[in-house]
């Protein structure tokens, strides 16, 4: 209202208009939102991209039981605060000027309660252990939040109760790696694979095993792409990325002597060039 936004100048048209206000008020319950609160979750990387319930044990104020939140003991209420009349806020004059400040005795409530609750000490909430269900849709993302209405702090005076949020932490998976909704791994691939090609079988996220074609010719650093084998949408789970698997060509470390006759041949079959050119870096 007027006199809250201009009440540091009510003294001045007091001075000048020989004004003689005083704010009344009655009694001051009004209702608070109860605070809202955060849980961080941890969990597994298949976990997030198909789903999963989890139960979570968290601390939040509840409205108390005893007193229904009032603060008061056997209903006997509240009743204005003497120092500040129910305003919540005493003004001091200085001159021209007159300025408002937060009551000391109702700390800006406007009612103090002269018998408080024993079991919330006139708090009007008790802090209580909660064990809720969380559930996690398929598709979630690491650092993503769920929105649980209503399961924060109690509200004040009859107030509505705050919400939680919960934060979702995704550990990192051993072989997979996750960009948006697709799926990266590395396969490794002998040498005689890499040069005559054919197929190998290659795990996927859902603990599918599917066959591979590897070219004929397929180099280190090459990647094939598996449609529809990534994370299923967060919002569409009928639909879902792609996995992408980068090829790592492994040269063996120990060497038969047939073996090794067979690579020297191999060499000179193929005309090796023992003075490779550089390649160009790319920018």
């Amino acid at each position: 209202d007027f006199e809250d936004i201009f009440g540091d100048f009510s003294g001045i048209f007091d001075s000048f208009f020989g004004g003689n206000r005083r704010r009344t008020s009655g009694t001051r319950t009004t209702a608070r939102r109860g605070a809202d609160l955060r849980y961080d979750l941890e969990i597994e990387f298949n976990e997030a991209v198909f789903g999963t319930t989890k139960e979570i044990s968290y601390r939040r104020n509840a409205v108390c039981g005893v007193c229904q939140g009032t603060g008061a003991a056997g209903g006997a209420g509240k009743t204005m605060c003497p120092s500040c009349s129910g305003s919540g806020q005493v003004r001091r004059s200085s001159g021209f000027f007159s300025i408002a400040t937060t009551c000391p005795q109702c700390h800006g409530e406007g009612y103090i309660i002269k018998d408080p609750c024993r079991e919330c000490r006139g708090a009007g909430v008790v802090e209580k252990r909660r064990v809720i269900k969380v559930s996690i849709p398929a598709g979630m993302e690491d650092g993503r939040r769920i929105h649980i209405p209503d399961q924060g702090d109690g509200g004040m005076n009859g107030g509505p109760a705050g919400d939680l949020y919960v934060y979702i932490h995704v550990r990192p998976h051993e072989y997979f790696k996750r960009s948006g909704n697709d799926i990266y791994c590395m396969i490794p691939i002998g040498i005689t694979q890499a040069s005559l090609g054919g197929e190998v079988l290659v795990p996927t996220i859902d603990n599918k095993t599917v066959k591979v074609k590897i070219p004929a010719g397929t180099q280190t650093g090459k990647v094939l792409r598996l449609k529809g084998e990534g994370v299923p949408y967060l919002n569409n789970n009928s639909r879902r990325g792609d996995m992408y698997i980068e090829i790592m060509v492994e040269v063996p470390e120990k060497l038969t002597p047939r073996a090794k006759a067979l690579l020297k041949e191999l060499s000179e079959q193929i005309n090796e060039n023992p003075s490779p050119q550089l390649r160009r870096l790319s920018s």
